[in-house]
């Protein structure tokens, strides 16, 4: 009997109720006890045996307990007893070989039996109890159990040296569950180890829907039905679909689906054979100048044949460069293909009328709608369409939108909405440092290209990065064939890049989100360097483009789309998340529609560019009670009159001069004001232009040899942060190679004498540099040329597309201040805009 005073009476008070069980731990020469109540894994209390040798064999010589942080010493008859009372006496596998057969057979000797169990290790330091079975986890060469791995792994993530978010935390230990394997999970984050099967996120499966229509049974002219059998003799599930929704009936339509599923020959089915049936032209609207010269290449090849002439129309255009001046850009074409804004621009101008008949308007990537900068202006553009051309049959396209349904509503569209994808995407997620990302995607591209498809391509690659330099610098140090491909670039390198890609002669092109929205880059692999577009996250509709460039169903069996991932890395210090819990939130997350409320200024942009298309204040009314956003007619368009930009007698409205120029020029009532209080005080056109928009996409071109020779990593943009003021800093231009702080001084006499108090963060040194730009390209030089010199003089270098399209601007600007400068007789202004403008556009 147990002496009365042992805390084992008071416990074991359910053992009648609860099934107890001992479990015992050999270890040298003593045993540690747990006494187990209920299966429980935390046990009642805990407890060490001292064995001795005697001539019987192995007895107890002592007992302690511990409970509840006391200790006590017990008989070892109290232990025996003990034994007795356990519907269970465990002996943990793996202990002391010697102290488990001499416990084994002092069991025995008092006619008790034991079994041996696999109980987790770990537990057992732990001084817990858990079984191990056959989902235990194994951990290097022994199993334990999934709370003991959970522990370990969490240990090993809030290390030091780790900055895991939570969701990505999360996620490795769901990638732990998956493979009940710690040490291939931790491997993970190696990139020496990478497992690709472990890195699959997920996989989009293939989904075909089978109902295809005969080419040669469509209702079209022979002539076109020849050119389309060419490529082939069905038509796309998409595209069967469109056609029995109504596409050769004359009905709108809204196609939504996935990227290469073969919506753009959807406006081109209906397009041409309105054109055919002398219905009228096509306008094919897209949000990107790289798309529209590659729809204005591709429509001038393809449909020359019928007799079709194509041609173009991107901003105003006006500067003048031997590849612009080899496109056709008149309207008479029978394929008019433009930026929204290059459209716009003609019935801004008051020159709709010049476009003719229209038979159909299309409008590519149509969810640029919610873009929170340009959405006004798609949203006018079609809603002025759709007044000056009310007989055309419109085709909206995008393969991302939220509420597909919701948005044909509003658009007075009947709904193509295909949700098959054509070939399967598997979704990677690689947790990585940011001195990783090379190494892996040297790895991934090229274990890529190494890959023949049984379509018989090469597996090619696009990697997304955030910055225009960042695309040079990574296809500079990648030790593979690729190229960087950008807005910046000029028309003749992006398409010099385009066709090398298209043959398969290019194995990577890294870019920024001017690849999302439809260039056609039959990539079957893409890489996300990074999940921003310079320093904003990438929205989900953004990522949702972005992926869908992997994998084409006339080239690849699968596409691959691949996110790494940095703990802990922000691109401004702003943001709350980290890149690695914004990929868990794109990879989970949905598309969710953007609001359109426009703020005043984009609502009085917009109704001073429909009052350039109509002479009634009613209809003026119906054109934007066609549009998707929300406007306060009444109230801002009575401002617009006080501000003299209209007038209105009745129902008749008008642009005043004034109010011309503000539309036909994309102006925003501020900036025009600002230009006419410039042109009353007698300013220069070339003081007002760079007053009015800046240059700041120059870079330093010794940006990495400064950051080296300081030590300190300076921004490469030249009006980006604090990077003047380090350069300039006491002594340490001094520090630099000779020929750069020579370089570096020209630039200083050149743009920073001014003698304000905010120097150099006033904007002066901004206005200065952009006003070079112009100087120079008054002096005959082209874009390219004017970056040359940049380079020569001040070591700054730039894009040339960015300085074509700044120039671009400035023309449009400077056409803007010759206007108002007429409006109020300053004829020297007037003169001097209009000699400034011809020499820029060249």
């Amino acid at each position: 009997m147990m002496s009365k005073h042992t805390l084992l009476i008071p416990s074991l008070q359910f053992s009648c109720i609860m099934s107890l069980w001992i479990l015992i731990n050999p270890e040298n020469a003593k045993l540690l006890v747990m006494v187990i109540k209920g299966g429980r894994k935390m046990p009642l209390f805990t407890g060490e045996v001292i064995l001795n040798k005697t001539p019987a064999g192995a007895r107890p010589h002592k007992f302690r307990i511990l409970k509840d942080g006391k200790e006590e010493y017990l008989t070892p008859a109290e232990f025996i007893d003990l034994l007795r009372m356990a519907d269970r006496i465990m002996i943990a596998k793996g202990g002391n070989d010697a102290t488990t057969t001499a416990f084994l057979d002092m069991l025995k000797g008092f006619q008790l039996e034991g079994e041996i169990v696999n109980v987790c290790r770990f537990c057992l330091l732990k001084r817990r109890f858990n079984f191990l079975n056959r989902r235990s986890i194994k951990y290097h060469s022994e199993k334990i159990c999934e709370e003991c791995a959970k522990e370990e792994l969490s240990r090993a993530l809030n290390a030091p040296h780790c900055h895991y978010s939570d969701e990505a935390k999360q996620r490795i230990e769901d990638m732990l569950l998956q493979t009940r394997d710690f040490d291939r999970t931790i491997g993970t984050l190696d990139p020496e180890g990478l497992d690709q099967e472990l890195t699959k996120f997920d996989t989009v499966q293939a989904s075909l829907d089978a109902r295809t229509m005969k080419i040669a049974d469509l209702p079209i002219s022979k002539n076109f039905k020849d050119i389309l059998l060419q490529k082939s003799e069905d038509l796309l599930p998409v595209q069967t679909i469109a056609v029995a929704a109504g596409l050769f009936k004359g009905k709108h339509q809204l196609v939504t689906s996935v990227t290469a599923t073969g919506k753009t020959l959807i406006g081109e089915l209906a397009g041409i054979e309105n054109i055919l049936h002398k219905k009228g032209k096509i306008l094919y609207l897209v949000p990107l100048v790289a798309l529209a010269n590659q729809k204005y290449d591709q429509f001038t090849a393809k449909y020359g044949p019928l007799g079709l002439k194509t041609s173009i129309r991107i901003g105003s255009a006006r500067i003048r460069t031997s590849s612009t001046l080899k496109m056709r850009r008149t309207l008479d074409s029978d394929i008019i293909v433009g930026t929204y804004e290059g459209i716009d621009f003609i019935l801004r101008s008051g020159d709709a009328d010049l476009l003719g008949k229209i038979g159909t308007v299309v409008i590519d990537e149509v969810h640029t709608l919610e873009d929170s900068e340009r959405g006004h202006r798609v949203d006018g553009v079609i809603g002025r369409l759709k007044y000056i051309a009310p007989a055309a049959q419109f085709i909206y396209l995008s393969a991302t939108v939220a509420e597909p349904l919701a948005l044909a509503q509003k658009l007075n569209a009947t709904l193509v909405e295909y949700e098959y994808r054509p070939v399967p995407i598997e979704r990677h997620l690689i947790f990585c440092e940011e001195h990783d990302k090379l190494k892996l995607m040297t790895r991934l591209a090229r274990e890529e290209f190494a890959k023949t498809s049984t379509k018989g391509h090469k597996g090619q690659t696009i990697i997304f990065t955030n910055s225009r330099r960042n695309c040079h610098s990574i296809s500079e140090a990648l030790p593979m064939v690729s190229a960087p491909y950008h807005a910046g670039l000029t028309q003749s390198v992006r398409k010099s890049v385009e066709e090398r890609f298209l043959k398969g002669k290019l194995p990577v092109v890294v870019t920024t989100a001017a690849l999302a929205a439809g260039v056609d880059f039959p990539a079957s692999q893409v890489i996300f360097e990074s999940l921003a577009m310079g320093i904003e996250w990438v929205t989900m509709q953004e990522f949702m483009q972005m992926l869908g460039r992997a994998g084409r169903p006339d080239y690849h069996d699968i596409g691959i789309v691949v996110l790494l991932a940095t703990p802990n890395k922000r691109y401004s210090s702003e943001q709350t998340e980290t890149e690695d819990a914004v990929a868990i939130r794109l990879l989970k997350g949905n598309m969710l529609p953007s609001s359109m409320d426009y703020g005043e200024d984009e609502q009085m942009e917009e109704i001073l560019a429909s009052a350039a298309v109509t002479s009634s204040k009613k209809d003026l009314g119906a054109i934007h009670n066609r549009m998707m956003g929300t406007f306060e007619l009444e109230k801002l368009f009575s401002r617009l009159v006080h501000y003299k930009f209209l007038e209105k007698r009745e129902d008749a409205i008008s642009l005043t001069p004034f109010g011309q120029i503000a539309a036909g020029h994309f102006l925003s009532v501020s900036s025009a004001f600002l230009i006419r209080d410039a042109v009353l005080k007698g300013m220069g056109p070339l003081e007002i232009v760079t007053n009015l928009e800046f240059f700041d996409a120059g870079y330093f071109k010794y940006a990495a040899q400064i950051s080296t020779a300081l030590d300190i990593n300076i921004p490469s943009r030249v009006f980006q942060g604090a990077s003047l003021d380090i350069i300039f800093e006491g002594d340490n231009i001094s520090q630099l190679d000779q020929n750069i702080q020579d370089q570096l001084f020209e630039f200083a006499a050149a743009f920073l004498t001014c003698k304000c108090k905010d120097s150099p963060y006033c904007g002066c040194a901004e206005r200065r540099f952009s006003a070079k730009i112009v100087e120079i390209r008054m002096e005959g030089y082209d874009p390219t040329g004017i970056v040359r010199k940049l380079e020569d003089l001040y070591g700054v270098t730039a894009y040339p597309g960015d300085v074509l399209g700044y120039l671009d601007n400035v023309v449009r600007n400077l056409d803007a201040v010759e206007k108002i400068a007429k409006v109020y007789s300053k004829k020297e202004i007037v003169r001097a805009s209009r000699e400034m403008k011809q020499q820029i556009e060249g």
